[in-house]
């Protein structure tokens, strides 16, 4: 004795069955496409909305030995005062 019962094959219906599977699997592949498709339109503007920013290496260096802080949290203010030294030495010293 079986606990799965399995269901009469119609033979007729069969077709229909098949062609809602088919369909089923072209539905998730076309929304499938319009995720990536939306995905690269998000990093696509992402990309062009950020300006870039000249940072100098010497104004790295000047603020990494008169504070000795690391080269990372040098860079990060940098780019937060778009490349402004002095702005960035308030900001580091808390001013």
């Amino acid at each position: 004795m079986t606990d799965v019962e399995e269901k009469p094959v119609d033979k007729h219906n069969w077709g229909s069955e098949e062609l809602s599977k088919v369909s089923d699997t072209r539905e998730e592949k076309d929304d499938l496409q319009l995720d990536t498709n939306a995905l690269g339109n998000l990093f696509n503007s992402a990309a062009h909305a950020r300006p870039k920013i000249n940072i100098k290496k010497e104004d790295m260096q000047l603020i990494m030995n008169e504070l000795e802080l690391p080269e990372a949290t040098v860079r990060s203010k940098l780019i937060e005062t778009k490349g402004d030294v002095r702005a960035a030495l308030r900001s580091l010293c808390g001013l």
